[in-house]
C-alpha cells in the first residue's frame, strides 16, 4: 500500500482509493468538536472554506484565537496558504510551552528513528529531565509510547526549523551513536594471521 498525490498512467493498473477531503457537513462537526464556547457562522464557514476538508487545519486554525474573536469579528488572512496557516498554529503552541520541553522537542525532532531510550538518554546528557515530556504530551505535540511520534511531520518541521544552527547541532551531537573501541587481542575477537611463508 502506498500514497501519491498525483496520478499517473503507470498506476492505472493497481486498484485505487480516492480519499478526497471532508464535506461541509463532516468538516463542521469537527470543527465544532474542538472548540469550546460558541463560534460565529460567519467565523465558522471562514474556517470550513480555508481548510478545504483538511482534518488537521480544521483542528488547529482555531488554535490560539481568543474566544471573543471566534464569536464573532475574527478573520483569516486572505493571503496566507493553508499549510503556513496550521505551521503558525503549531508555532503558537511551541512558544507557550517551557524552554526545556523545546529543546527536548528539538533533540526528539532531531533523532532520526523515534526511539524513546535513545531520547531520554540524549536529553539526560544534556540536562533536561524526562519529565519536560509531559508538556508536550499533554498539549497533543508529541507521543512517547513504544516510539517517539510528532503530532504531524509539520510540528517536527516547525520545531527543527525555528532553531538556530547552534541549537540544531547541540540537539544532533547526544543522539549521535558512541563509538565502540576494540582493543586488539579482547576475547572474541579474531585476530588476522599474517600469511604463512611459501616454500620452493
Amino acid at each position: 500500500m502506498f500514497a501519491v498525490r498525483d496520478r499517473s498512467a503507470e498506476l492505472d493498473v493497481l486498484p485505487e482509493l480516492v480519499i478526497d477531503g471532508l464535506g461541509p457537513a463532516d468538516a463542521r462537526a469537527l470543527l465544532g468538536s474542538a472548540i469550546s464556547g460558541p463560534i460565529d457562522e460567519r467565523v465558522r464557514d471562514r474556517i470550513v472554506a480555508e481548510a478545504r476538508g483538511n482534518p488537521l487545519a480544521l483542528l488547529e486554525l482555531p488554535r490560539g484565537v481568543a474566544a471573543a474573536e471566534l464569536a464573532g469579528g475574527f478573520r483569516l488572512p486572505d493571503a496566507a496558504p493553508l499549510a503556513r496557516s496550521v505551521e503558525e498554529s503549531f508555532h503558537r503552541r511551541l512558544d507557550a510551552l517551557p524552554e526545556k520541553t523545546r529543546r527536548l522537542l528539538l533533540v526528539a525532532a532531531a533523532e532520526p528513528v523515534g526511539e524513546p531510550l535513545l531520547l531520554w538518554r540524549a536529553v539526560n546528557q544534556i540536562g533536561i529531565a524526562t519529565e519536560a515530556a509531559a508538556a508536550a504530551e499533554s498539549d497533543g505535540l508529541l507521543t512517547v509510547g513504544t516510539r517517539v511520534t510528532f503530532r504531524h511531520p509539520l510540528v517536527r518541521s516547525v520545531i527543527y526549523r525555528a532553531a538556530t544552527p547552534a541549537e540544531r547541532r547541540d540537539a544532533h551531537w547526544p543522539t549521535r551513536p558512541t563509538p565502540r573501541r576494540i582493543r586488539i587481542g579482547a576475547p572474541g575477537i579474531a585476530r588476522r594471521q599474517p600469511p604463512s611463508p611459501t616454500r620452493t
